[in-house]
């Protein structure tokens, strides 16, 4: 609770406590068991030093700790000091911090409370992975910062503060932080992007294709105002398109198109995909609504919509944005499209393009965000 409220208030300068971010890990995994080993000798397991491999397992309502010299099974399984977690069909992640272990319906709960700026630097890592400009990273650990603040409250009815998926922010422990991202998060420790005094809203995607989407057209929320459309520079070059992947083309045949209808609930089982049109444009140029036509009926689902339930079923390089134009064949469509994500908030590779041509992270995030101001946390 209390790393949970040290997140939540904005803190004075003289404060001196240092913050956690509450994250569960190998959130998107059925847990039963992991096996852990320790970073250095300094690691901690079940109050006792680390000397080796064990693992911890659900064991009914607790859970079960196992070394070669010790068992035991308890509500809560800790462990510190840099703990390395793998097992069968898991991606082997070093966490920092304080690690607990609990059983919850059958299934093990890890939740790593890390620094917080060691979070920043692995979220940083994992979300602009393929960027290379300074600049760009730095842009993105403030916006990653500022989204933790805001959103740190995403899962506290199911006991902790984060999930480490695209949920919330990809975090994948502190073994795959880069340089470059660590940097960055030095750099702008304690910094957050503020309206009117608050954290701001800072969503962020990787391509907008030449120009972001206004939120208001993408989701049903309260409309910001600096998270409208914006122009990612010049049109004939926009900044993002240095991006691979700006420009991409789907092919989707009616029986695909069929079946991702039926499991997304569109259409109902005895009904076919005949055809697919755009119905509403957004002020950016992006689709807005979209037409599934049957061979009885006409069924409106929004464009969002489209590109999620596309993506979840069939891979998010199906269908990579919602700007794009339709161009139906005789049992196909084809999409001819740009950008990649939601379109709303900093463009991740228009920063790129922006910090390559000597902007500051700070005219980055003034660009995507406008009204925004940069201040310590």
């Amino acid at each position: 609770m209390r790393a949970l409220l040290c997140l939540i208030l904005l803190t004075s300068a003289a404060q001196a406590a240092p913050r956690s971010a509450q994250v569960r890990v190998y959130s998107l995994y059925k847990l039963k068991a992991v096996d852990i080993e320790p970073e250095s000798q300094y690691s901690q397991a079940a109050g006792a030093r680390l000397a080796g491999k064990a693992s911890v397992a659900v064991h009914g309502p607790l859970a079960s700790f196992r070394s070669k010299t010790r068992t035991l099974a308890q509500k809560k399984i800790s462990a510190s000091g840099g703990i390395w977690l793998s097992g069968p069909g898991l991606p082997r992640r070093l966490y920092r911090g304080e690690l607990s272990f609990s059983a919850k319906n059958g299934r093990l709960v890890v939740i790593n409370e890390a620094p917080l700026e060691e979070y920043i630097a692995s979220v940083v890592s994992g979300e602009v992975s393929d960027l290379s400009d300074p600049e760009a990273y730095k842009a993105q650990a403030v916006a990653a910062r500022t989204y933790t603040l805001k959103h740190v409250t995403n899962h506290s009815g199911e006991g902790y503060s984060l999930c480490d998926s695209t949920h919330c922010q990809l975090y994948t422990g502190s073994a795959s932080v880069r340089a470059k991202a660590r940097a960055a998060a030095e750099a702008t420790s304690g910094q957050i992007l503020t309206y009117e005094g608050a954290p701001a809203e800072t969503y962020y995607h990787a391509i907008c294709g030449g120009k972001t989407a206004d939120m208001s057209s993408v989701w049903p929320f309260e409309s910001k105002p600096y998270l409208v459309s914006v122009k990612d520079g010049p049109a004939s070059r926009p900044y993002c398109s240095i991006a691979p992947g700006f420009l991409w083309k789907t092919k989707i045949y009616f029986t695909g198109l069929t079946r991702l209808a039926r499991q997304a609930g569109w259409i109902v089982g005895d009904e076919n995909a005949t055809g697919l049109r755009i119905t509403a444009w957004d002020t950016s140029g992006r689709a807005q609504t979209l037409e599934i036509r049957t061979q009885r009926r006409g069924v409106s689902v929004s464009a969002t919509d489209f590109y999620h339930g596309i993506g979840r079923r069939a891979g998010w390089r199906a269908v990579r944005s919602s700007w794009f134009s339709v161009q139906q064949g005789k049992d196909y469509v084809f999409l001819d499209g740009r950008g990649s994500g939601h379109g709303v908030g900093m463009c991740q590779w228009g920063a790129e393009g922006m910090g390559r041509k000597g902007f500051t992270y700070r005219e980055i995030l003034k660009h995507y965000y406008p009204g925004t101001e940069i201040t310590n946390d």
